[in-house]
């Protein structure tokens, strides 16, 4: 329309006629509320150059333009330039500039201008003194928006309840609630009636303040002044007892509001309903929402958003969901914020496979996903240890055109400096920084880390080099990283130049550095330096709290073993005045836990709750670990219940302990249970406690129970490892169910494990023994041609599978066909075969073997001496075996107690006491007898 009307102007021009100033200011107020600057002042110059007079309107539309675009010098300028051609600003000319002086803070050249207006006889209004004030308090300068009141008095413009309204209520937003308190008194004094609206402002103020007791006596001045207190008063009030958790007098007063007829909508109960979520009491935040349904009032999504919000809070994930279901069968949508709140919940909790699938439904819902939101995703990603995923959905990020950040970038750094990846750590570093992102100390500390954890010490050193050219790169947290690594691989010495250094550096060590060196020379078995270092930090001390270094002693001591010592410096700490704290006690509640001594714990534990220090949730979980070990049920239970009751969240640890408890106790129904429990619940369940349950069910012969805790592993999103599938294994070679044992090695190698040489043989040997030797010898084709085993080890593993089935011939020709093929036979092997041939009286086949063995460089072991010495003893022929006896000594080869025991009967048998007697020394030289 702006556009007609220019082209309209333009037409009139061609045509002689000469638009009216009236029509032209028209023109140019469309202009400003379509915020089309430039427009304005090109309209502008064609009026001068048509010889159109501006007017005083005109040239308030310009000032207002100027002063909307930030030009304020200009705009005075203008107000100059009309003054100075005899123009007369008006009221609203001076308003304008006024009120743009006091927005953006120029309050000396509003001060100015005021003063200019009533030189020129004019007086700001009512009206105008009100806004300036308004915009003072907006900008927190109530107190100079106070002094215009009096500036206002003394001009005899007296303000009216909307000026005191503004004054008060900007007091209270800056915390002033005194001077509100004073300004509503002289409102009064001034013979002004507050109203709702003042009333209000001072109730909330009261209550952001906690002083319930004088705002519910300000509703009761209300009454009496003859307002009606509304559903404000009382919500401000109500807010503020939900907020400090006084909910029972929040709902006496919701039934105090219900008596004085004022309609309870959705917002006081979504109020009401989130003091309780806020306080754990969520299900009494369900039994309000019911009431609400049975009041007639209809939720909004900020009610049920409040709702899923506090089961989050509790970790009853599934109830959230409970709750969203709900919202979908009464027609209400769930928004952004409840699914943001639903994925950072079980990414919280470590359940990143089910983050994943909210957010997926999340977007099929049409909802935009934040980065905060998307940043989560990818910190729970790399926390499980997924960090190629988390990759790949930054990638994914960008394809919804939501660009990652540099703290997308720092989280799948830090994952893969955490996986000593630093060669791709690098890789991603060079792409933030090609983007335009500025790296952070934390992203300098994680490369660092990459470095360290991928044991490129000599390039990690380099590094830190580098960083000492780049300003504020090196703190004390890139040495600390270089240092525990350092620590960590034992090189002392390297650590004690690099605190020289750090310090040579002017950054000062803190607890974390003396606690890696500490921990370095306890590993090291240098207790007495330890202690020695310990000392001289505490003399420095330059840190504060000094628990922490005494904490960390402690720590390492437990872990070498050296209980009594870390009770000493426990006592030490006490001595100097300095409380352990709850990780103190941690420490040594754990350190007697590992040691299997419960009631030291305990004692500790109970000094701790004497001592007032609140235990947390890992004071408990390690309590309860320590229970579990010793199958100690009963008090399991009423730990947990102490955990539950105290209000803390059990975690996975937790769960972990419990059912590790029912493992050891043979209770493997309830710790099933328990776990499938988890899994209802959408509480995530690690591989560790899934290894635990199928390691036990496997010994316990239920191994069709561990399989299916397997397939649930993989439903789950859990990766089995060697150790899942070495139990099931194991369990299935107790059975002699070596079918299952062939079906799960190839399930195995599509997963992409390995089996290992043990797995591998104890299966072959075990088809073998079965009967199976067409299957044993098809597995081994199987599994060589995709290169698991060696041919060696095979063909080994079949020949003594072929002895323990009897099979002792197709065993010879399979060692005659290795050792045509240059293969030469295991140790074992041979000595299997020896070990049947001697049990058949077959010696001189025995004695063959020990030949062939000879003529192919191996040498007979222990148990190879024991059976040919036996075999011959059983023969009758003592002097051979004897003869045996001595190259084993002469050898080096210390005879186990069978040999002794066989000889021993040869010589008592052929009455030879000489070589009794020889046995008799040999045997106290070896300390056997004494």
């Amino acid at each position: 329309m702006v556009e007609d009307a220019i082209e309209t102007v333009s037409l009139m021009g061609l045509r002689g006629f000469k638009p009216s100033i009236y029509t032209c200011n028209m023109i140019l107020a469309a202009m400003v509320k379509r915020k089309l600057s430039g427009a304005v002042w090109s309209f502008f110059r064609q009026m001068l150059e048509r010889k159109i007079c501006p007017n005083v309107c005109t040239f308030n539309i310009l000032l207002n333009i100027l002063c909307v675009d930030g030009k304020l010098k200009k705009a005075g300028n203008l107000l100059r330039k009309m003054e100075e051609d005899s123009y007369v600003p008006t009221i609203v000319t001076y308003n304008t500039l006024l009120y743009w002086y006091f927005k953006k803070g120029r309050y000396k050249a509003a001060s100015k201008l005021i003063d200019h207006l009533s030189y020129k006889g004019l007086e700001a209004d009512l009206c105008t003194y009100n806004v300036l004030i308004d915009e003072l308090c907006k900008n927190n300068r109530s107190s100079k928006g106070y002094l215009l009141l009096k500036k206002m008095r003394k001009k005899m413009i007296f303000p009216n309840e909307v000026t005191y309204n503004i004054l008060i209520n900007g007091f209270v937003k800056e915390g002033k609630l005194g001077i509100a308190t004073r300004v509503f008194d002289e409102m009064i004094e001034c013979r002004l009636l507050p109203d709702c609206i003042t009333y209000n402002v001072l109730i909330d103020g009261h209550c952001q303040g906690g002083n319930f007791g004088e705002a519910l006596r300000l509703v009761d001045k209300m009454e009496a002044a003859g307002l009606t207190p509304n559903e404000v008063s009382y919500g401000a009030i109500l807010n503020g007892f939900c907020r400090v958790g006084k909910l029972g007098t929040a709902v006496r007063l919701l039934e105090r509001m219900r008596k004085n007829g004022i309609i309870i909508n959705h917002i006081v109960y979504t109020m009401l309903i989130d003091g309780f979520c806020k306080n754990g009491r969520v299900n009494e935040g369900v039994q309000l929402l019911n009431k609400m349904f049975k009041d007639g009032v209809n939720p909004d999504v900020i009610t049920y958003s409040v709702l899923v919000n506090g089961f989050c809070r509790i970790g009853e994930i599934n109830s959230a969901k409970e709750v969203i279901c709900q919202m979908y069968k009464l027609g209400i949508v769930p928004n952004s914020i409840i699914y943001s709140t639903l994925i950072y919940n079980t990414c919280k909790i470590g359940n990143i496979t089910e983050s994943m699938k909210i957010y997926a439904v999340m977007n099929l819902s049409g909802h935009d996903v934040d980065l905060f939101t998307c940043n989560q995703l990818l910190a729970a990603l790399c926390r499980d240890g997924r960090v190629q995923e988390a990759e790949d959905f930054m990638h994914h990020m960008n394809a919804i055109a939501l660009i990652p950040n540099s703290i997308s970038f720092d989280i799948i750094i830090n994952g893969y400096a955490n996986k000593g990846n630093a060669l791709k750590a690098f890789s991603l570093f060079d792409e933030l920084v090609n983007l335009g992102h500025h790296p952070s100390l934390y992203t300098y500390g994680s490369l660092l880390k990459g470095l360290c954890r991928g044991g490129m010490l000599d390039q990690a050193k380099q590094f830190m080099d580098k960083l000492q050219h780049i300003p504020c790169a090196l703190d004390v947290i890139c040495y600390n990283t270089l240092l525990a690594e350092i620590c960590r691989c034992g090189n002392l010495q390297m650590a004690l130049k690099l605190l020289d250094e750090m310090v040579h550096n002017n950054i000062l060590p803190d607890s974390y550095t003396y606690g890696s060196l500490l921990a370095g020379f306890c590993r090291k078995g240098k207790v007495v330096a330890a202690i020695h270092l310990f000392e001289k930090a505490i003399e420095r001390q330059t840190f504060l709290p000094n628990q922490i270094l005494y904490t960390c002693l402690i720590d390492e001591l437990f872990k070498v073993g050296l209980p009594k010592a870390a009770v000493y410096i426990y006592e030490d700490m006490v001595k100097k005045g300095l409380c352990p704290d709850t990780v103190a006690f941690n420490v040594l509640i754990d350190g007697y836990s590992r040691m299997g001594k419960v009631i030291k714990a305990n004692d500790f534990f109970s000094l701790m709750e004497n001592s007032r220090i609140y235990p947390n949730l890992a004071t408990y979980n390690i309590l309860l670990h320590g229970h579990a070990k010793k199958q100690d049920i009963a008090k399991c239970f009423v730990l947990y219940n102490k955990i539950t009751r105290r209000g803390f969240v059990p975690d996975k640890l937790t769960y972990h302990s419990l059912i590790l408890g029912f493992c050891q106790s043979d209770m493997l129904d309830i710790g099933l249970k328990i776990l499938k429990k988890n899994i209802m619940e959408g509480f995530m369940v690690d591989q560790v406690t899934f290894n635990m349950l199928i390691t036990k069910l496997s010994e316990k012969g239920e191994t069709k129970k561990a399989v299916d805790l397997l397939h649930a592993m993989n439903l789950l999103g859990i990766f089995p490892d060697g150790e899942t599938y070495g139990a099931i294994l194991k369990g299935f070679k107790r059975k002699h169910d070596f079918q299952e044992c062939y079906a799960l090695l190839y399930g195995m190698l599509e997963m992409g494990f390995i089996p290992s040489e043990r797995q591998y043989i104890t299966l072959l040997t075990g088809m073998c023994k079965v009967g199976d030797v067409r299957g044993a010898f098809k597995l081994k084709d199987e599994l060589l041609a995709v290169g698991v085993g060696s041919t060696v080890v095979a063909e080994s593993a079949l020949v003594r599978g072929l002895v323990w089935r009897g099979k002792t011939e197709e065993a010879m020709l399979l060692i005659d066909c290795m050792l045509r093929d240059k293969l030469i036979p295991t140790v074992a092997t041979f000595t299997s075969l020896m070990h049947k041939f001697c049990k058949e009286f077959n010696l001189p086949e025995a004695l063959r073997l020990r030949h062939i063995m000879e003529l192919n460089s191996l040498e007979l072991d222990v148990v190879a001496y024991s059976v040919l010495i036996s075999g011959l003893c059983k023969n009758g022929n003592a002097a051979k075996a004897f003869q045996m006896y001595d190259e084993m000594k002469r050898r080096g080869l210390f005879p186990n107690t069978t040999i002794y025991s066989v000889l021993i009967d040869a010589a008592l048998t052929e009455n030879d006491l000489v070589k009794s007697e020889m046995l008799l020394v040999d045997l106290e030289e070896r300390g056997l007898i004494s």
